[in-house]
């Protein structure tokens, strides 16, 4: 996780319960800021996500957060699923979730620098994040926001680009779990919405939710853009509902891969692969990964030629 440029910040400096030294600054997000805490009972560092003290004021906001640590703490001990070991509350009333401290960059960054992946590394990541994600649906629980930012690619020596999946805070939850469920209906992110949320139908989202997210992120990760990218939110959405996804084929990958992300983007669920396991398992087939070598060169994945190219600087004007 790499510092984000702020101000002055209040909380660095300060120690947390006499348990956690905040050190800086990692990230900001909707519900509050992520920093790099030392551990002072261990020798560990750790990430803290600190909820914001004007959401700290907000009952539901505060609910949502502890069932966020509640279900991240319950499925810590998944491989590919980020660790969480602590919940507390600061002295201001902020709630706080600790969790394992990952050197890397998320995959959001990465297409970002990158503008898209080689083949043997866009399976790796695939493959990975299915992993986690056919784990998370065993025990019952949807994650319902996968994308590019909520996949880290750890660096760890010997180990590049291992997958920790991010952020289960609206995820669904089945009540067979012993877990609190989600009491009201929760979105998501434009860019890799499935059209069962687009028409706000959340009682038809399951598995095959995150099934059509992957292949959003899947597509965006080989082609260098989004399948669906619009100027308002609106036409975006109608896109995911009523629309296909433009050509991948002139990317230069191959028909049989686009045929499986089109599966995996049937607007039926129905009609999409049994499971996300199924769904990683095509595209490596299809990608002919048995014969491949994982050794490709980063000029596999160089800049799309200009009749190709999507919108500069990933910022897909939806994204809000």
């Amino acid at each position: 996780m790499g510092p984000a440029a702020v101000g002055a910040d209040p909380l660095l400096g300060k120690t947390i319960n006499g348990l956690y030294r905040i050190e800086r600054l990692l990230g900001q997000g909707g519900m509050g800021n992520v920093y790099e805490a030392a551990g002072l009972h261990f020798n560990q560092q750790v990430a803290l996500k600190v909820m914001s003290r004007e959401l700290a004021l907000d009952k539901k906001a505060v609910a949502l957060f502890r069932r966020e640590a509640q279900v991240t703490t319950w499925l810590a001990h998944l491989p590919h699923v980020v660790q969480a070991f602590d919940f507390g509350v600061m002295h201001t009333g902020q709630p706080y979730l600790v969790m394992e401290f990952l050197q890397g960059e998320d995959l959001d960054h990465r297409l970002r620098r990158a503008g898209r992946l080689p083949a043997g590394i866009a399976l790796r990541v695939i493959k990975q994040t299915a992993a986690a994600l056919a784990a998370t649906h065993a025990k019952g629980v949807i994650h319902q926001d996968l994308k590019p930012a909520n996949i880290f690619l750890r660096d760890a020596t010997g180990d590049a680009d291992y997958v920790k999946v991010l952020d289960f805070g609206i995820s669904k939850v089945c009540s067979t779990s012993g877990l609190v469920t989600q009491s009201e209906p929760a979105m998501g992110t434009p860019h890799y919405m499935s059209p069962e949320q687009a028409l706000g139908q959340f009682e038809s989202v399951d598995e095959r939710t995150d099934q059509w997210a992957l292949a959003c992120v899947a597509w965006e990760a080989l082609a260098g853009r989004p399948p669906f990218f619009g100027s308002t939110i609106q036409s975006l959405l109608f896109q995911v509902v009523y629309e296909s996804p433009s050509a991948l084929v002139p990317s230069g990958l191959s028909p049989k891969l686009e045929n499986v992300l089109l599966r995996a983007l049937s607007k039926r669920k129905e009609a999409r692969f049994d499971s996300i396991l199924a769904f990683a398992e095509a595209v490596e087939e299809a990608m002919g990964a048995r014969e491949r070598s994982w050794t490709e060169t980063a000029e596999e994945a160089a800049p799309l030629c200009p009749a190709q190219t999507a919108p500069a600087a990933r910022d897909w004007a939806a994204d809000a």
